[in-house]
Formats: C-alpha cells, structure tokens, sequence
C-alpha cells in the first residue's frame, strides 16, 4: 500500500480494535502521524466501537441484538452508521432515564398510623419517604425508634422527641415486611408494631 494513500475503514477498525500484525500496525501508525483525515476517521471507529459495546452489553437477549443490529450498521464501512451512533447513544441514555428508572412513578410521601394490637398488619404503598405515627405510645425523652426488615436486620434507626410519637424514615423501603420497635432510654423493648410495604399504590 503506498504511504500517502488513506487507510481503508476495515484496516481503521482491526487497528482501534488490536487485530492487525505488528508490520500491519507501523504501517497505519505511519501514516497516522502525517494523514489528518486518517487520525480523524480512527477517532470515528473508536466512538462507534464504544457505543456499540455498550449497547451490547446492555441488550439482554441474543435475538434483540440481532434485530437491531442490522437496522443499526447496515455495514461497517457505512458512513451513516458512523455519523448516527453518537444520536442512537443519546437516545438509548434518554430512554434508560425516561423510561426504565424504578422511582419514575414513587410517590414523594407516605404516612401510616400503627398501635401496637393484634390483628391486621397496617399496609402502605411504596414511596420516597414514609412518616409514622405511633398512636398508643407514651413517648418520654429518650427513646428510640428502630425499624427491621422480615431478617431482623435494621434498616432505620431514631431518637425521639419528648411527647413526639412521629418517626419520618427519610429512605425508600423496599416492598416487603417490617417491624418498627419502640425502647426506652435502657434499651428495652417496649412495644413492637407491624407494617407492610407494597410495590403499588395501597
């Protein structure tokens, strides 16, 4: 190949990609050093490469690769799909936060009222933060609020306000069982009370 010729897009893309022999290698890497049109057709490939692993490796299934994969490149020498891959990571990116957030549709807030009885665990719908109120507590300085999780793990903890009966979890739990614990200033529990979350509106 003479020096001055421009390098083909298949010779660019084994090059960015490490799959050219070394005598292959000093050729490009020659010419690179004098060819601007080159050296900006190489950061061409390297963008596109990028985006298109990242796309990959974000595709689930086999089959939806394969669908859109031809619509993407209809060839690898192709200009468009070197000048559309910027636009179609944007839009990948737009979609993932649009669309595909869990927290899109979580409500900012919920409250509960919850008194420790028998009967029917008091249920909320999931939200950013959830305020509690303890009904039938006597709340003195010094006590403390703990909320676990169905393993006994702590997922919340509170001191409280003299006369205050009101815990704000300021996290988003998760959907699942819990129990929030009321003890006073020696550490002994007190009361227990249960509280169910779910993924829905309740």
């Amino acid at each position: 190949m003479p020096e001055m010729s421009h390098q083909p897009d298949e010779r660019l893309e084994l090059y960015a990609l490490g799959r050219l022999s070394e005598s292959d290698v000093a050729i490009v890497e020659e010419h690179l050093l004098i060819c601007v049109s080159c050296q900006e057709r190489l950061d061409e490939v390297e963008l596109f490469a990028m985006a298109m692993r990242q796309a990959i490796t974000s595709e689930p299934a086999a089959q939806s690769r394969q669908a859109w994969w031809g619509w993407l490149m209809p060839s690898w020498g192709s200009p468009w799909a070197f000048a559309g891959a910027p636009a179609v990571l944007v839009a990948l990116a737009l979609a993932t936060v649009l669309y595909l957030h869990p927290d899109r549709n979580v409500p900012s807030r919920t409250s509960v009222d919850l008194a420790a009885m028998r009967g029917d665990v008091p249920r909320v719908g999931l939200a950013k933060e959830t305020d509690i109120t303890l009904t039938d507590a006597p709340i003195q300085s010094g006590m403390r609020a703990e909320v676990v999780d169905s393993t006994g793990i702590a997922v919340w903890s509170e001191q409280l306000r003299a006369g205050s009966a009101q815990i704000k979890i300021l996290r988003q739990l998760t959907p699942g069982s819990y129990f929030v614990r009321l003890f006073d200033q020696p550490g002994k529990l007190l009361h227990e009370y249960g509280l169910n979350v779910f993924s829905t509106p309740v």
